[in-house]
């Protein structure tokens, strides 16, 4: 293992702690938007489809475009980079990242390639490496 690879129970870990920080941002802006838009007091799966989308693109999104880490990846001391330069990745590539990540089974993807990198990475060119 190279110096700064991780391995796939770090991502792994990532991925788990991302989801928790996801729901529970989801969950208030959830009860915010019930209290304030009488659209979201009626139950309707359009609407759960559409903020859930908006949220999780955001998520990923803010976080990696503005610090190269999401709330898992600043507890794992990993971060996002460029595959080239090994710097923070451009506007366009944490936008593709995380388009990529709708892609129905994305995540299992991981154990498709030997360089464990899952398809948002390999789409993007970009990597999670340890922090230095």
């Amino acid at each position: 293992m190279k110096k700064n690879e991780i391995k796939i129970s770090t991502r792994f870990i990532n991925f788990l702690i991302d989801m928790l920080a996801f729901t529970i941002i989801a969950i208030i802006v959830i009860l915010i938007l019930k209290n304030y838009l009488p659209s979201f007091k009626v139950y309707s799966p359009q609407n759960n489809r559409l903020i859930t989308f908006i949220l999780y693109f955001s998520y990923y999104f803010i976080f990696e475009l503005l610090t190269s880490t999401t709330i898992g990846k600043l507890i794992t001391k990993t971060k996002v980079v460029d595959n080239n330069s090994l710097n923070r990745p451009s506007l366009l590539k944490i936008f593709v990242r995380t388009l990529s990540r709708f892609i129905p089974f994305e995540g299992l993807s991981i154990f498709l390639n030997d360089k464990k990198q899952i398809w948002h990475d390999q789409i993007s060119g970009t990597t999670v490496i340890k922090k230095f």
